[in-house]
């Protein structure tokens, strides 16, 4: 099974530490992570353009501002997640878990989101915009200020 390794991790928190100017930005552009174990990390601004995390575990993990683009996680557990600015338009998302997650601000344009948990997920002025919610746990989310233009299964 595919990983973060930890000289990753290492080099992306001193990237994130120094602002740039010291370490390496994390980039797992197109990588399997399927079934990851990736829970409580912090991958802020990361760069996943079209990765797989399929099930994986990203609980509590922070990926506020990442770019994850074409990026699948179906049936992945992001419950508590932070993914707030982070750039989700046309991921697929089907089944997985966002319950309590902070999407604030996220873009969702086109994501697929059937069956998804969003029980109390926090969508402030996330873009919706053609997204599929159908059959998605909605039981207090959270959209105010939300784009929903042709926003499909949205309760």
């Amino acid at each position: 099974m595919a990983s973060i390794t930890t000289e990753e991790l290492l080099a992306h928190t001193q990237w994130l530490e120094s602002g740039g100017t010291s370490g390496c930005k994390i980039d797992e552009t197109g990588m399997n992570l399927a079934g990851a174990v990736l829970n409580n990390l912090n991958l802020s601004k990361g760069q996943f353009v079209g990765t797989t995390f399929t099930k994986a575990n990203l609980a509590g993990t922070n990926l506020s501002g990442g770019d994850f683009s074409g990026a699948n996680f179906d049936n992945a557990n992001l419950s508590g997640a932070n993914l707030s600015g982070a750039d989700l338009a046309g991921v697929s998302l089907h089944g997985a878990n966002l319950s309590h997650a902070n999407v604030r601000g996220a873009d969702l344009s086109g994501a697929e989101l059937q069956g998804a948990d969003l029980t109390n997920a926090d969508f402030t002025d996330a873009d919706l915009i053609a997204a599929n919610l159908t059959g998605a746990v909605q039981t207090g989310m959270v959209h105010t200020g939300a784009k929903l233009a042709d926003t499909q299964g949205l309760v």
